[in-house]
Formats: C-alpha cells, sequence, structure tokens
C-alpha cells in the first residue's frame, strides 16, 4: 500500500473523536437515579427532595441531641444527600397502634400537613425496637406487626412507594445484644426482620434495608470496626470507640454506620441496572471504528479501495501517547483533556474484502472485525467508596453497498463484557471486589449520501440501530449486608441518528506543509428502551425476591467534532481535535493534541 500521511488514519475519520467524546464524557447512566437532579447514580449526584422518618428514639433528632449523638436522618441532610427532611419519629414510639407517639399517630401528624408525598421523595420506617422492649413482646409481636402493616398500607395509598419514589422499610439490628436487653430476644428481631422482608417483597418500591448485617460484623469483630467496647455503655466513650451510648442506644460511631447503610441502599440497585447497557457506548465506538477504518477513509481520499482481500487496523485513533500504528508511525499526545475522565477507543483488526474491479463504483464490501477493549472505563458508582470499570472483547460483521449515489452499510457486532467492582470503607475496615460478565448485541443500519461541494467533501447520512444488552446473575458482597444475588432482565433498545460529515481540501502552505479541517456534526435519539428489573435476593433473607425497576432514560444526544491537521514535513504532522456533546458541553467537552512522527 502507498504509504500516505497519517492524517489519513487520523484527521479524516473525525467522528472517531466523537464517539470517544461520548464515551469518556458522557458518563451520564442509561438509568436515572429518581434522586438524583443529573441522572447519575454516584453519591455525591443523589438528592432526595424530601425524607419522611417515622419511627422511635433511633431516628429522633431531638432525643438523639439530647444525649449528644448525631442523629442518623440529620446526618443525611448536613451532607446533602437529603434537601429537606419531615421527621415523625418520636422517642419510646411503637408500631403497636393507639398511643400518642405510635405509628399510626405519626402518620396522622403526616397525612394532616396537607403535603402530597412526590417523585424524588424517600419515606423511610425504622420501628420496632420498643415493641420487642427489654424483655421481649408478651404477644410475640402480633399486635405490633399488624399495626406496621396497617401503617405501611396507608402510607403506600399516600403514594409513597409510587413511581420514582421509595419506602424504605427498616430491619432491626440484633436488638438483644443491648447492655440493658435480655439475651431472649433474639428470636423476636429475627422474626420482626422477616415480617418486614415479606412486606418488601409485596412491592417493587419497598425497600427492606438491613442494619442487622452490618452491626453483626460489628459484634463479630469490633476492632476491626474501630471499637474497643460493644458490649457495655460508655456515654464519654461513644463517639470514639465504645457502641452504645446507654443501655439501649447507639452513639456516634453507631449512628454513622446506620447512616452509611441507608446511602447503600440509595443507590444499590441503579448501579446493576447502569451496568445492564454498558455496551452500548462501547457498541457505538466499534461501528464508528469500522466506518471510518473500512468506509470513511476510502470516501475522504475519493478514490477507489483496490478490490481483493487486506488487513486493516482499526480503533487505533484514541490510543494512550506512544502508541504504535501498522503504518511504522509513532504518535506523542502531549496534552489530552476531558471533563469526566477519560476511555480508550478499542483496537481491532479487519479482515477486509472489496468484490469488484478498480473501476467499478458499484464494488460491495464486506468483512469481519475483531475488537479488544484492553483499558477499563469507570462507570458511574454509588459513592467515592466504591468504583466500577469494564473491559470489552468483540466481533463484528459488516457490509458497505453503493446504489445510486447512496451508500447502504450494516454492521452486526457481539460484545462479551467483563465488569471488575471494587469497594471499600474505612470505617467499617473492608475492602471488597466483584467480578461480573454480560453481553451485548448490536445492530446498525446507516444510509449516507456522499457529495463534493467546492473544496469540500459532504456527507450526510441518517441511520437506525438495535441493540440488546443483558448482565449474568452474580452473587455480590456488599459492604454493609449480606451477599445479593443480582438479576435483571434482558433490555432491548432502539436508537436513530442523522448527521454530517464535512471535510475540506488540504491547504497548502508552502514547502512541504499543508493544513486541513474537518468537522462532524450528528444527533442521536431513541425510538424506544425497555425497562430494567433488577431482582436482589439478599443472603440474610432467603426465599425473599426485591425487586426494583427502572426506566431507561430517553436519549436525545447532539454531538459536535472539531480537528485541525498540520503537516509540517514529510514525517512529523500535529493534530489538534475538539469534540462535546452540545447538552452538557461543561462535562463532556475534550480537546486532544497529538505529534505524529514517521520513520
Amino acid at each position: 500500500m502507498k504509504p500516505t500521511p497519517s492524517l489519513s488514519l487520523i484527521g479524516l475519520a473525525v467522528s472517531v473523536l466523537i464517539t470517544g467524546c461520548a464515551s469518556s464524557g458522557g458518563s451520564t447512566p442509561s438509568v436515572a437515579n429518581p434522586y438524583s437532579s443529573s441522572g447519575g447514580s454516584a453519591l455525591g449526584e443523589v438528592h432526595v427532595k424530601t425524607m419522611r422518618v417515622f419511627g422511635d428514639s433511633y431516628s429522633d433528632p431531638r432525643f438523639t441531641g439530647s444525649i449528644g449523638t448525631n442523629n442518623w436522618a440529620t446526618q443525611l441532610q448536613a451532607r446533602g444527600t437529603v434537601t429537606k427532611s419531615d421527621i415523625f419519629a418520636l422517642g419510646g414510639a411503637r408500631a403497636s397502634p393507639g398511643e400518642q407517639r405510635a405509628f399510626d399517630q405519626q402518620i396522622n401528624r403526616a397525612l394532616a400537613s396537607n403535603k402530597p408525598i412526590a417523585d424524588g421523595d424517600l419515606t423511610v420506617v425504622y420501628l420496632g425496637h420498643n415493641d420487642i422492649g427489654r424483655t421481649g413482646s408478651p404477644d410475640n409481636l402480633q399486635r405490633a406487626a399488624a399495626g406496621y402493616q396497617a401503617g405501611v398500607n396507608r402510607l403506600v395509598q399516600a403514594g409513597a412507594a409510587n413511581d420514582n419514589r421509595r419506602l424504605f422499610v427498616t430491619q432491626l439490628h440484633d436488638w438483644s445484644r443491648g447492655p440493658g436487653v435480655s439475651d431472649g430476644t433474639s428470636g423476636q428481631v429475627r422474626a420482626w426482620n422477616n415480617m418486614l422482608a415479606g412486606i418488601a417483597n409485596s412491592n417493587p418500591n419497598i425497600i427492606a434495608v438491613d442494619m442487622y448485617t452490618a452491626f453483626e460484623r460489628v459484634f463479630a469483630d469490633p476492632a476491626k470496626f474501630g471499637f474497643a467496647n460493644v458490649t457495655t455503655a460508655n456515654a464519654s466513650r461513644s463517639g470514639v470507640d465504645t457502641l452504645y451510648h446507654d443501655a439501649t442506644h447507639f452513639g456516634n460511631r453507631g449512628q454513622e454506620i446506620i447512616t452509611r447503610v441507608y446511602q447503600h441502599y440509595l443507590t444499590r440497585g441503579w448501579d446493576w441496572a447502569n451496568s445492564v447497557s454498558a455496551g452500548a457506548d462501547a457498541a457505538g465506538r466499534i461501528n464508528q471504528d469500522i466506518d471510518n477504518g473500512t468506509l470513511v477513509l476510502g470516501m475522504a481520499e475519493q478514490k477507489a479501495l483496490k478490490p481483493g482481500f487486506r488487513l486493516l487496523p482499526l480503533g487505533m485513533q484514541s490510543q494512550q501517547a506512544f502508541s504504535f500504528t501498522p503504518r511504522n508511525s509513532k504518535v506523542f499526545q502531549p496534552f489530552a483533556h476531558t471533563q469526566q475522565g477519560t476511555a480508550s477507543a478499542p483496537s481491532g483488526l479487519a479482515l477486509d474484502m472489496n468484490v469488484g474491479s478498480d473501476h467499478n463504483a458499484n464494488s460491495s464490501r464486506f468483512g469481519v472485525a475483531v475488537f479488544q477493549q484492553d483499558q477499563a472505563r469507570y462507570l458511574s458508582t454509588s459513592a467515592l467508596r466504591n468504583s466500577k470499570q469494564f473491559t470489552s472483547d468483540a466481533v463484528s460483521l459488516y457490509w458497505n453497498k453503493p446504489v445510486s449515489g447512496w451508500l447502504l452499510s450494516s454492521q452486526l457486532s457481539h460484545l462479551d463484557l467483563n465488569f471488575s467492582g471494587n469497594a471499600q470503607d474505612e470505617m467499617v475496615q473492608r475492602t471488597l471486589e466483584n467480578n461480573n460478565k454480560g453481553n451485548t448485541w448490536s445492530f446498525e443500519n446507516k444510509l449516507r449520501y456522499p457529495m463534493r461541494s467546492g473544496m469540500f467533501n459532504v456527507t450526510p447520512w441518517m441511520s437506525l440501530t438495535s441493540q440488546s444488552h443483558t448482565l449474568d446473575p452474580t452473587l455480590t458482597s456488599t459492604l454493609y449486608t449480606t451477599d445479593v444475588m443480582f438479576s435483571s432482565n434482558r433490555v432491548n433498545e432502539w436508537l436513530t441518528g442523522v448527521g454530517v460529515d464535512v471535510q475540506a481540501d488540504p491547504i497548502a502552505l508552502g514547502g512541504q506543509k499543508q493544513l486541513q479541517f474537518g468537522g462532524s456534526l450528528h444527533h442521536v435519539s431513541s425510538l424506544s428502551r425497555d425497562t430494567v428489573t433488577v431482582s436482589m435476593q439478599e443472603s440474610g433473607s432467603p426465599g425473599v425476591v426485591q425487586r426494583e425497576i427502572f426506566p431507561l432514560a430517553k436519549i436525545e444526544r447532539t454531538q459536535l467534532g472539531l480537528q485541525a491537521a498540520l503537516s509540517v514535513a514529510k514525517n512529523l504532522q500535529f493534530t489538534a481535535t475538539y469534540g462535546t456533546q452540545l447538552q452538557d458541553v461543561k462535562n463532556t467537552s475534550s480537546l486532544m493534541l497529538k505529534a505524529h512522527v514517521r520513520y
């Protein structure tokens, strides 16, 4: 093959840059978190509009404040996770009805306020300590269970579990371990928690929050969690290394663990649901790499490609500094910046065939391509304490056919996705690693109309893409709860795109110097997207399946890319590329400068 400047591999394929920007800068998850205005699931992006709290002294800031303890609900609001709190919890409250402080009376006061429960609101019920009491419930919690179920039913009727709202029913820690509580109450604690798990299993928007497991880990290994004393009360040390402030209540460190458990439940389902469609961006980049490596190159150079088989490198355009291309050119990136991290383009190789003759403008082209994305890309995560990344391996079949001045192309790709997640929490002294797998199928059809206008090659196009994503069921360890078996449905979606690619002829600057400009503008929109149903089975609640339903957010993405390439000598070229998503320029802009040295 005749050597050409590395512009032919990098500069002309402007849309590769745009695809790279979408993946590295456009990190808004596919599944919107109803508690996040940005649509992300990172803990810092989660903002509950109004949190309504029903409970006892563990949730009553007036009580915890009176003993000098920082209440978990107060912590969530102080950290910005909750915008506004309506706390109806009262010290001494029971789920059993009738008393002035009881659950049913708290609900009466909440409903009397005439403040409707809206999307983005969270309702938390944290009751049962006083129903069990220090020596156990005399009727084996029958009256308390009936009162709890009736209260939850009223909250559901008021809208607490509708649409983009969640109702948390909080399972108790082992209350019997309290220094002022009888050991014989442990069985009633387990029965109470099983009852709450059953309530959660009846409605996908009711979530059973497992406080039991987190504190069982504390009791099993106190020193690992920074505690020197988990059996007796010591008010003066309860913010340092003692769990109990008094005979029945945790101190500051215990309340902090409660806070972190609630934070975990605010994002756990979304993280899995977002991973379901993680292959969508990767498939889009692969489709673009095939276009640029096999098709756009020939169109932009305005010459026919030779018939027969050949091997083509694909996806090499966005590799890291000092990567190599098959034409013996060394690429150095002195400056590459994106607002939200980086992700390498997949590298690949295509066995390409052009059927016909040198002079046949209607020759078909087809081939098979393989890709491997070696550098992991970070996904949106539940907190700074957690991260998830994935790599992908793909096989693609493609076909291109000119018809009466138009160009038809089809690309079928299958991606195997490998996920690796890490979690750590310095307070609970746990570091975890979880791995799981998934796959994506992508079928894209595109119609182009290449044309010439003055010194420009202009190619408008339109596309229709079908994608299907799935994750394998996986048993996942968590920082705070028992192991969770996650699974979800296969998710199908249809996307449509329109755009235009523009490439200017080189401008001679004298000697061997020349300058060339290019650009691309395109818009992608979703026609339909399946809802993601995530099923979660916690090992601590065998046989109980909790489900959360997440509607995929509609895609409306407009992307702009600009590129300039300056050849200053036969073996030296500089390129500058800029790309952004116009709906979110601040967070998706990418600027990259490269020096290309051929030797």
